[in-house]
Formats: C-alpha cells, structure tokens, sequence
C-alpha cells in the first residue's frame, strides 16, 4: 500500500493579507453552503493563540484545512488524514493536491478576501503524515519522490524541482517542491 496522508502546503503572500479573524467567517461559509463536495465539513477551531501554530482549522472528515503559521510563514495547508488511496501513489498525493488548490482558489474568490490575499504557487510545502511507510529517512524519501513528483507535475504542467527539507528523523518527512509560478487558475486539478 502507499502513502496516504499528505499535507500540501501553499505560502500566503502581499502586503496586506488578511488577519486570522479573517478566516473563521469564510470557513463557516464554507461549512453552511456546502462548497467543499469532496469532503465533510464538520467544524472551524480558532487556535490563534498559539504562536506558530495551525492559526485556523476547518475540521473535515477525511482531512484539515489549515491557515498555518508553523514553520516560518503563513501559508493555506490541506491535511489529508484519511481516506481511500487512489488507482497509483501518484493520484493519491495528488488528492490531497488538488484539495488545496480547490480551497486557495475558493478562498481567492470569497467576497470577503477579494483582492486581499495572493498565494506563492512558485513553490510548495509537503509533509508525509505517514511515519510507518514514510519514515524522514532516506528509504522514505525515495518512497514518496517518484509520486510526489509526478502528482506536481500533473498540476503544474511541468516537473517540480523536489528537495528533502529536514534529515532529523525524529521529525516528519518535509520536502520543498520549486516550480514556476502560474495562476492558481493554470493549475490542472482532478
């Protein structure tokens, strides 16, 4: 079996991105008209007393969507945490992918951040949240390349550059993806 659980990270950028606050009214706008259909939304948690930490969640059941603030910058991330694996390993990254371009296009379009906010789709975060079948070492690094190369690919139209971000193996297997940067409406997604 491959992996499942990814979390696919997207930098926020500009001048004058929205506050956190911002975000809890979108997110229960979300939840009230149904505008995710790939999941079940369930609740919005407001951590934003937690520095450096997940900010605003909007709880679902096969996965989180996240306005992160961990790990050096405010970005809009998708955890998958379960669900069923895809034909390949390649289309199963690529779910959790596609969640996150679906949620950044959304947010862009929302009333309430329109013009405020613009995402980096020059490049990507991806955490593995498998640590049995992708532990942060070298075999796990080599289990998740292939596919998450070609998942990225597949969105973007052309081959990432992909680079291992951590080595401590204590830690989650992290790697930075570098790409050109396209409108998110230029992204190919399932």
């Amino acid at each position: 079996m491959h992996v499942l659980n990814y979390g696919f990270k997207l930098a926020i950028v500009g001048p004058q991105t929205p506050a956190l606050d911002d975000y809890i009214p979108v997110f229960h706008d979300w939840i009230r008209t149904g505008a995710l259909t790939d999941d079940v939304m369930i609740d919005v948690a407001d951590y934003a007393h937690v520095g450096e930490g997940p900010g605003v969640l909007l709880v679902c059941h096969e996965g989180h969507y996240v306005i992160d603030r961990s790990r050096g910058g405010v970005g809009l991330a998708y955890h998958r945490k379960r669900g069923q694996p895809a034909a390949d390993a390649a289309a199963t990254a690529g779910v959790a992918l596609a969640r996150v371009i679906r949620a950044a296009r959304l947010l862009q379009a929302h009333a309430s951040l329109a013009g405020r906010l613009s995402f980096d789709t020059g490049g990507l975060e991806v955490r593995v949240l498998d640590r049995l079948r992708a532990p942060n070492d070298d075999a796990g690094w080599e289990r998740v390349r292939g596919p998450l190369h070609d998942a990225i690919a597949a969105a973007w139209g052309e081959p990432p550059v992909l680079e291992r971000a951590a080595v401590d193996p204590r830690a989650t297997l992290t790697v930075r993806a570098r790409m050109a940067a396209r409108p998110l409406a230029q992204l190919t997604i399932a």
